[in-house]
């Protein structure tokens, strides 16, 4: 029998190299588990992300929509019955004095004139459209200028002569319509004397619908006493109706 010392061939390995190579290989492994579940835990961050956002932004879109129609509903009732010169189902236009801005005519103005003298014309801007009412009678008047301290002036003659003790208030016309952005986006807008600003974005309907004082649909502008909005916002469906009494 032979003894002796034989040379390790190129491919045998110790025991410690075994088991680094299969440290190594344990090493990927469980590098590769740790991008599988860092992945998808960033996926779910990025999901909950994107839902917190998104009611986020329906709680926005459902607080811009209660106050939106609270301020209708108070120009509404400073409008009045009467006040209304449109009313379709996706708009509605009134007059009415939204500052509250009054004051009373002095001296008595004629045919002709284009001032009014009266107690205090500070507010009325130029452009404006002011109404003077006295007994059965209203004349409706556009300003050429600002108003001054006890003068006013109109952008025409007087067509009726004018009493002392007449009230003048300031018209605002008011103007509420859904209409579709640049992407095609459906909208529910406010516009005050020709300058419009957006109430809500993103809606699916906005609906107007008028009725007199016996509840019935009202056909004449004069009969309208109550105006029932619908807004509906797109996505979840979300709809807000309110009911809203003009003041006789």
């Amino acid at each position: 029998m032979r003894t002796g010392w034989y040379p390790r061939g190129p491919h045998h390995r110790t025991g410690a190299g075994a088991e680094a190579g299969a440290s190594l290989m344990e090493l990927m492994f469980a590098m590769a588990a740790g991008l599988v579940i860092l992945c998808a835990t960033l996926y779910a961050l990025s999901y909950f992300q994107q839902q917190f956002m998104k009611q986020q932004r329906e709680v926005a879109q459902q607080q811009d929509l209660r106050l939106g129609l609270e301020v209708l509903e108070q120009e509404l009732r400073l409008a009045g019955t009467g006040s209304l010169t449109t009313a379709a189902s996706d708009s509605l236009e009134f007059w009415a004095n939204l500052q509250g801005l009054t004051t009373t005519v002095t001296a008595a103005a004629a045919i002709g004139q284009t001032t009014l003298s009266v107690e205090d014309g500070r507010g009325l801007e130029d452009r404006k459209t002011i109404v003077a009412c006295w007994a059965e009678h209203c004349e409706t008047l556009a300003l050429a200028r600002d108003g001054q301290r006890y003068l006013l002036t109109m952008t025409q003659p007087l067509t009726r002569s004018i009493p002392s003790g007449a009230s003048v208030s300031l018209l605002n016309r008011v103007r509420y319509y859904s209409r579709r952005d640049n992407q095609d986006v459906l909208r529910l807008l406010r516009q005050v004397d020709g300058g419009a600003s957006v109430l809500v974005r993103d809606i699916r309907e906005a609906r107007f619908s008028y009725r007199d004082e016996m509840g019935q649909v009202a056909t004449e502008l004069a009969r309208v006493k109550l105006v029932i909005v619908e807004v509906t916002i797109a996505g979840r469906g979300i709809r807000a109706v309110r009911e809203m009494s003009l003041r006789t």
